[in-house]
């Protein structure tokens, strides 16, 4: 049985929406708070929708810290900042030895 969810995602215009939602975290990235976006778009329910699918796919993240109201959740763009190059270990360790007593 399919939800409501599944059927708004099967719309041709609900990519086009998620991708506008995503364009606007990116442009303001860590900035962004949902009900920025709310006030923003209009309608709660698809932002929820669109913030929840580019949650899944791994494109933003959920970051909590202080805003104007205490504590708030600020959407930050992910998928859009290069990748930290992974460190290499070197072949050179160090060992320590035992000094021999007097």
């Amino acid at each position: 049985m399919a939800t409501i969810q599944q059927f708004k995602l099967r719309e041709n215009s609900s990519g086009s929406f998620i991708e506008a939602v995503y364009a606007i975290i990116r442009s303001r990235s860590g900035k962004l708070t949902s009900k920025d976006l709310d006030q923003m778009i209009g309608n709660k329910q698809d932002v929820r929708l669109a913030i929840t699918r580019l949650t899944v796919q791994g494109r933003i993240k959920r970051i909590r810290g202080f805003g104007k109201m205490g504590i708030e959740y600020f959407y930050k763009d992910i998928a859009g900042q290069p990748q930290k190059p992974k460190l290499e270990q070197t072949g050179t360790t160090t060992s320590f030895e035992r000094p021999e007593p007097f």
